[in-house]
This record gives structure tokens, sequence and C-alpha cells, in this order.
């Protein structure tokens, strides 16, 4: 099993920013890739740190690959174009450097919390990159998500990455699937007691009207938490792999 660091000068945000890449020994010219998103405050070790995700990555031989977004929203703004680095050059460069297929049926986005709307934002945005996205947890309602006492975000700092009603709006999942009507697989799942559970149920019935049997919902007990997470990240492995 290969782990690379890796850390370079971006032309979009002007400043260094890190991946971790896991890669298999199996010696092959073009892997499957998972990217793998990380929450809020996280960061590329975030997953690494709390899962097997190197024994994920043997068990079912494809390349993760975890990128920094450090607390962008996966969106650009004046303070990180962080979508427009992600799509243009995080993507073909990955590709490009390490054996990694470039083909939308190889390629899975999956993320937890912020990182779950992440996975989800892009992966509708981009379903020639990607065939299948899974989300844990995820920010699936941002108005909801700023306004929630529980929300570990200051709205200061959400205010200068959705800084109008029109970007915010223009931003919520529900109007990006309305606006493009991706047909991906989609997984989402979100605990009994996390504090978001009602926003996820109430996307878990608009993906139920719209996508059909391209969506799975998987019930899941816990909070909005690691535990809850690393309990699932092998169950949404084997869902990709379906």
């Amino acid at each position: 099993m290969t782990l690379i660091n890796m850390s370079y000068r971006t032309n979009y945000p002007h400043t260094y920013f890190k991946t971790t890449i896991v890669i298999p020994d199996s010696g092959k010219k073009q892997y499957k890739a998972v990217w793998l998103l990380h929450g809020y405050t996280g960061d590329d070790t975030a997953w690494i740190r709390h899962a097997n995700i190197e024994e994920l990555a043997r068990e079912h031989d494809w390349a993760v690959i975890m990128p920094e977004a450090r607390n962008a929203f996966y969106t650009d703004s004046d303070f990180i174009p962080y979508y427009s680095y992600f799509i243009d050059e995080l993507i073909p460069k990955i590709q490009g450097m390490f054996p990694i297929s470039d083909k939308a049926e190889d390629n899975y986005i999956v993320g937890s919390s912020m990182g779950g709307y992440g996975a989800l934002k892009i992966g509708f945005t981009n379903t020639d990159k990607f065939s299948k996205i899974a989300a844990l947890s995820p920010v699936v309602d941002i108005e909801n998500f700023r306004n929630n006492p529980k929300c570990p975000m200051s709205k200061n700092t959400f205010d200068t990455i959705f800084d109008s009603r029109e970007k915010i709006q223009a931003n919520q999942l529900t109007s990006i699937f309305n606006r493009l009507q991706p047909r991906s697989k989609v997984l989402t799942l979100c605990g009994d007691e996390d504090y978001m559970h009602e926003d996820n149920i109430m996307f878990k019935n608009f993906m139920t009207i719209h996508l059909t049997d391209h969506y799975t919902w998987m019930p899941v007990d816990g909070d909005h938490s690691w535990v809850t997470w690393v309990g699932n990240i092998g169950k949404v492995f084997k869902w990709l792999e379906n």
C-alpha cells in the first residue's frame, strides 16, 4: 500500500494545498478512485486519522484521494475559489500524475458533513466525472445549517462564502438538482440523533421522489460524529462496489 502526502502551489487560491492519496500495490495501470471529502475544521488527514482507509483501499483495490478543503464548503468565494480549483485543477492533476482512471464510471465521490455537501454538489454538477455519490450526515440545507443553534460554523464565516441570498439559493442542493436533473446513483445516511437528521429526512423524501430507483437511503443509529461515520464507511464502500 502506497501512502502519498502531496503539497503544491495551486493556480486558483494562490497558496499551497495538501492532498493525501492511498494507492494499492496490485500494480494496475488505472485504478478506480474514491474521492473522500472531509468536513468542517478537517483536512486531508481527517479520514485516515479516524478510519482504516488503507484497509478499505486494499479490500476493494481502489485508490482513495483525500483533498484538503479547509473550511471553504467546496464552493467558490472571494476567500477561496475552491470549487473551480477542485474541478479544473486538482482532478486533472491527480489523474495525470497517478495511475487513476479518468472515466466517470471509475470515479466515486464521498464525504461527511460539509464534505457530504461537497460530494453531492460536485457529483450533481459533474456527472461526466463521477458516477456514484455517497454522503454521510451531509449538510443538505445550507440555510438551515447556518441558522441551526448547534451549527459549529460562525455566521460570519458562513457569510464570507455564501454572501447573498441569491448565492445561498443557487447553492442549495435541491436547486442544483432541479436545475441539472442528474441521474447519478446517490446514497445518503444520517444518524437518528444527528442535529441535522430532520433536514436529511426532508432531503431523503425529495431524492426518493425525483431520483427514484437511483437513490438509496441508509438509516443508521448515531449522532453527528466520527463514531457514526467510521461505523458506516465500510458499508458505503460496499454500496459503491455494486
